[in-house]
């Protein structure tokens, strides 16, 4: 590993080991301090190819702070789901959704750094967190609505149909969301997830018996 000394003869691990106690992250660990002294020192390395080293940045930026937030922000995002979970008491949510509604934002952000958008320019025009978290329950309620459907069901849909019929629900509710209609909506005048759980059992079923049939 790229090893340096800073002017006030300080090592990377001391750099970050300041960093940590300047900022204390929520939940942060030895071995966040460890990947965040890694982190710093394969990107040193890389500027040390252009002539910079670390004194030269600390000039401009905080890099070993950088570092180290960036390697706890994931339980910084974690933070934020669980904090718009307790803003919506009245739609519990469970911790599978939580930890799902996490991977989700981390992998937006991700994609969205690519653009240079942070979550605190998302903070400025959208609750990303919340968003993602309801995103996840959603698709839970989905298919908490078909299970429910497929028990009232005499014969009841196999997990192969309910599966099927979670995915078509969804995907026909994000078509209707763009002419504003949503579940609720659909609720008072027909059962669309009774319908699309019919759908997929008719379907599954006649080409069951095609094979069955062709053999």
């Amino acid at each position: 590993m790229y090893e340096y000394t800073d002017r006030k003869n300080r090592t990377l691990t001391e750099r970050i080991a300041d960093a940590a106690e300047r900022r204390p992250a929520k939940g942060g660990t030895e071995q966040d301090r460890a990947t965040a002294t890694a982190l710093l020192a394969d990107m040193l390395q890389a500027a040390a190819k252009h002539g910079i080293d670390l004194d030269a940045l600390d000039l401009v930026t905080d890099l070993p702070g950088g570092c180290y937030r960036a390697v706890t922000r994931h339980g910084d995002l974690a933070d934020r789901v669980s904090t718009a979970a307790e803003r919506r008491p009245a739609h519990p949510r469970t911790e599978q959704d939580k930890t799902a509604a996490t991977a989700l934002l981390a992998d937006m952000l991700q994609a969205a750094a690519n653009h240079g958008i942070t979550l605190d320019t998302f903070d400025w025009v959208t609750d990303l967190p919340s968003t993602c978290l309801r995103a996840v329950a959603r698709h839970r309620e989905l298919a908490d609505r078909i299970n429910d459907v497929s028990e009232r069901r005499t014969t009841p849909g196999t997990e192969e149909e309910k599966a099927a019929a979670t995915a078509l629900l969804a995907d026909m509710l994000q078509a209707a969301a763009q002419h504003g209609i949503n579940l609720d909506a659909f609720d008072w005048v027909t059962d669309l997830p009774g319908g699309c759980l019919a759908a997929i059992a008719s379907k599954l079923r006649a080409r069951a018996t095609q094979w069955v049939t062709a053999s």
